[in-house]
C-alpha cells in the first residue's frame, strides 16, 4: 500500500523510485533521530569581538540600519551579512562526534541514483571536453569531491538554490534520508566556517590524507548557520530517496484561492489577446526586432506597452500564493523561494494554474517538513554501490559551484 500523508496519496509508489535507481542493493535503515526542522529560523551574527548576537529573519531581510546591529557582549556595531553568519545553536549535538551516526541527514540532487558510480567519470569527460587546459590534478580533484548531508533545511535550500543559480529551475529534484557510519576518532574537531576555510570544495582525497572520514562545516549557504558534513563516500551506509516532483501532494487550493486563480488566468488571457499598440515615438533596437518579428507573423506592428501590466499581475498571483502557502516561513528563505521558482517561469508565457500548482507542491516541503520526513522515512532503504567500492572514480557528488547571495 502506498504511503499516506493526512490522507493525501503520494502518487508515485516506493517500487516506481526503486526502478529508476539501477545501481542500490536494499538494505535496513539504522534507527535514526530526525531533528526538528521549520524554516522560521533567525539568524546569529559574529562580531569582531568573538562574540555573536541574535538577528531576526525580518531586520535581515529588511537590511535594518543599513544592515547594521549591535553586539550584545561589546555594544560595537555588527555590518551584517553573509561574511558574519555565526552558528545558530552553540550546544547542537552535531558538534559531538560520538552522536552523528544517530541522527538522519539529508540530501537534494537531481540524480536518482545519488551517490552515482559513474558520475566522477562523467564529470571527468565533461572537464577534459569543456576545459582542455585542466591540469590532470585539478580534473581528478574536482572528478573526486567529498559528498555533503547536512540538515533537513540545508537539504531544501540548497535545491532552491540550484533552482535560482545553476540553470535547474526545471530539473527534476529528490531528497535523500541518509544514514552515516563515522568513527568519531575520525572526524575533524569543531568545525569549519566556510567563509574562512575549505569546505565546500574539499575531495574525498583530501579527507582521507588528513585521516578524516569527515568534516564538519558552518554552513553559510544553505540554512545559514547551521552545521553540514563533508563525508568520503564510504561513511554513507544506506540511503532513502522521494521524488520530490512526483510525490503527487495535492496542492489545497481552496475555494477562496480557486477563484483568485481564475480570476489570474482570465486577466492574464486578456492581456496576451491584446494587439501590440502602434506608436509613433522612437523605438529601441529591441523593440524594432521584435516589431519586425511581429511583422512576419501578420501582427500589427507597434510596441506592446502591457509589460508592465504583466509584471504587476505576475507580482500578484505570487503575493497571493505566499499568502497561502508559505505561511511560518522566514522572510529570507521565503524571498529565495520566491525567486526559485519565479526562475520556472519563463518570462510572461506559462499558464497560472500550472504554475499555481507547482508553487504549492514546492512548498509543502517547507511549510510541512514532519510529513515530508514522515513519508521519506517509510521508504525502502538501500546501499548506493559508491558508497560500497573502493574504486576512487565512483566517489564523487554534483560538482558545487559558488553560490550566490539571496
Amino acid at each position: 500500500m502506498d504511503a499516506t500523508i493526512d490522507g493525501i496519496t503520494p502518487a508515485i509508489r516506493a517500487d516506481d523510485v526503486r526502478g529508476r535507481i539501477q545501481h542500490v542493493t536494499t538494505a535496513s535503515m539504522p534507527a535514526l533521530t530526525d531533528r526538528p526542522a521549520d524554516f522560521a529560523y533567525g539568524y546569529r551574527m559574529r562580531c569582531e569581538c568573538g562574540g555573536a548576537s541574535d538577528l531576526s529573519a525580518d531586520d535581515y531581510a529588511a537590511e535594518v540600519d543599513e544592515a547594521h546591529m549591535p553586539c550584545s557582549p561589546c555594544g560595537n556595531r555588527i555590518h551584517f551579512g553573509r561574511a558574519v553568519i555565526a552558528l545558530r545553536d552553540p550546544a547542537d549535538p552535531a558538534l559531538d562526534n560520538g552522536q552523528l551516526n544517530r541522527f538522519a541527514w539529508y540530501h537534494t540532487s537531481t540524480s536518482p541514483d545519488w551517490p552515482s558510480p559513474t558520475y566522477a567519470q562523467q564529470q571527468r569527460q565533461a572537464l577534459t571536453r569543456g576545459i582542455p587546459s585542466m591540469r590532470e590534478e585539478g580534473v581528478a580533484r574536482l572528478s573526486n569531491l567529498a559528498l555533503h548531508v547536512g540538515t533537513y533545511e540545508a537539504a531544501i535550500e540548497n535545491m532552491l538554490r540550484r533552482m535560482r543559480n545553476q540553470s535547474d529551475a526545471d530539473s527534476k529534484f529528490f531528497l535523500y534520508r541518509v544514514a552515516l557510519d563515522l568513527d568519531p576518532q575520525r572526524v575533524e574537531a569543531g568545525y569549519r566556517d566556510e567563509n574562512l576555510q575549505p569546505a565546500a570544495q574539499l575531495s574525498s582525497a583530501e579527507l582521507r590524507e588528513q585521516g578524516f572520514q569527515a568534516v564538519r562545516y558552518l554552513n553559510v549557504y544553505e540554512s545559514p548557520g547551521s552545521l553540514s558534513l563533508a563525508v568520503i563516500p564510504d561513511a554513507i551506509t544506506a540511503v532513502q530517496v522521494v521524488d520530490l516532483d512526483a510525490h503527487g501532494l495535492v496542492p489545497d487550493h481552496d475555494a477562496h484561492m480557486s477563484r483568485q486563480l481564475s480570476a489570474f488566468q482570465s486577466d492574464l488571457d486578456e492581456l496576451r489577446s491584446r494587439p501590440p499598440t502602434p506608436t509613433d515615438r522612437h523605438m529601441s533596437v529591441l523593440e524594432q526586432l521584435q516589431a519586425r518579428v511581429e511583422a512576419r507573423r501578420g501582427k500589427t506592428v507597434g510596441v506592446n506597452r502591457s509589460g508592465a501590466e504583466f509584471g504587476e499581475l505576475w507580482k500578484a498571483v505570487e503575493s497571493a500564493l505566499a499568502e497561502r502557502y508559505l505561511l511560518g516561513v522566514n522572510a529570507i528563505v521565503a524571498r529565495g523561494f520566491s525567486s526559485a521558482v519565479r526562475a520556472r517561469r519563463r518570462h510572461d508565457d506559462g499558464d497560472v494554474w500550472s504554475f499555481a500548482d507547482f508553487y504549492a507542491t514546492r512548498a509543502f516541503v517547507l511549510t510541512h517538513p514532519s510529513q515530508v520526513v514522515a513519508w521519506l522515512s517509510t521508504q525502502p532503504a538501500a546501499v548506493p554501490s559508491a558508497s560500497r567500492t573502493e574504486d576512487p572514480m565512483g566517489r564523487s557528488q554534483e560538482i558545487p559551484i559558488p553560490p550566490t547571495a539571496i
